[in-house]
């Protein structure tokens, strides 16, 4: 049951910053050149994991697959609302089928009981190959992540312009 609880409420945090950054981004306007995108991975604690980058609208890129690689991070903390909370900035690179997509990310952790921690932020997109060589892109990032064995789910929405 309480493992049943923490999941519900680790998937309610991850719904609601989708909703949060799904509304800012539909303010965004019409621009053709403009793509929004979803990228999820799930890994199981490997040093490579999968991943999909999903169009949303439609535009340049099409569904592409490949790897997710993590790396080049430092750290620090912050406080909010009385909790030390630690903050990550790792350099994510896709190597996708299309080419490699290269976003850095600036999360924040929260621990949650249970051995899982819940991330929220933002990313950038700082580098691309092929198809995506010349992207610009920014948006948001939620996951789950689980201390005890690095399990992983990821998702980046938001979007690719160029």
């Amino acid at each position: 049951m309480r493992k049943t609880l923490i999941t519900a409420l680790a998937l309610l945090a991850i719904a609601g910053v989708s909703a949060a950054g799904a509304a800012a981004i539909g303010a965004g306007g019409t621009n053709s050149t403009k793509q929004r995108v979803r990228i999820e991975a799930v890994g199981d604690g490997s040093a490579v994991i999968p991943a999909v980058l999903r169009p949303i609208t439609q535009g340049r890129h099409r569904t592409d697959q490949g790897t997710l690689t993590f790396c080049c991070w430092s750290e620090s903390s912050v406080m909010r609302a009385g909790s030390k909370l630690l903050v990550t900035n790792p350099l994510l690179t896709f190597t996708l089928a299309d080419g490699t997509l290269k976003i850095r990310n600036r999360i924040e952790w929260v621990d949650v009981p249970g051995g899982l921690s819940v991330q929220t932020g933002t990313w950038k997109v700082v580098g691309g190959t092929q198809a995506y060589a010349g992207q610009t892109g920014h948006g948001r990032v939620a996951s789950v992540f689980s201390n005890t064995d690095g399990h992983i789910k990821l998702r980046l929405f938001g979007w690719l312009e160029g």
